[in-house]
């Protein structure tokens, strides 16, 4: 149990990150968290991979696909999260430039948004990424590379369209 302890405290707040990217939602990134931990409890499996941050962000990325069959029929209420006072004018722009970043890593298809998640957020080794995505080392390294052209591309037509507005 202390091992258990342990783990959390080291890797939950990655897996948090991680899950919060792939769903776009704290709460379901909350929800992630926790079954990916209680299935490691559970199930005490063997840790097949180099680390076990590894590990754990494959089988949250699981439990997300898992979760997405069934998420097929909700309809998402609308957010509003009120944020610190600021320069509105630069509080828009900030929010309008997260809102296409976020758009646009939600319209990577999920292997790509994984890859590049694991990649980028938790500075993986693309060995781990392959392992965590059950693929070779050079197929993780094409879905972080094409993640990372496709990003590119919406952010730059999003800044022409501000600077021809």
């Amino acid at each position: 149990m202390n091992d258990f302890a342990q783990l959390y405290r080291q890797h939950a707040s990655a897996v948090f990150r991680f899950a919060w990217g792939l769903c776009g939602d704290k709460i379901r990134a909350e929800d992630l968290v926790s079954e990916t931990f209680v299935r490691l409890l559970t199930r005490a499996p063997r840790i097949e991979t180099h680390t076990a941050l590894a590990y754990l962000l494959a089988v949250a990325r699981n439990t997300f696909l898992t979760g997405q069959r069934k998420l097929k029929h909700e309809v998402p209420l609308p957010r509003e999260m009120p944020g610190p006072a600021e320069d509105p004018a630069v509080r828009m722009d900030d929010q309008a430039r997260l809102a296409v970043v976020l758009e646009a890593l939600g319209d990577l298809p999920e292997g790509e948004r994984a890859a590049l998640l694991l990649r980028v957020d938790h500075d993986l080794p693309y060995e781990d990424i392959a392992a965590a995505l059950g693929t070779t080392v050079g197929a993780a390294k094409v879905r972080v590379h094409r993640a990372r052209l496709r990003l590119a591309q919406v952010l730059e037509h999003d800044q022409g369209e501000r600077k021809g507005a």
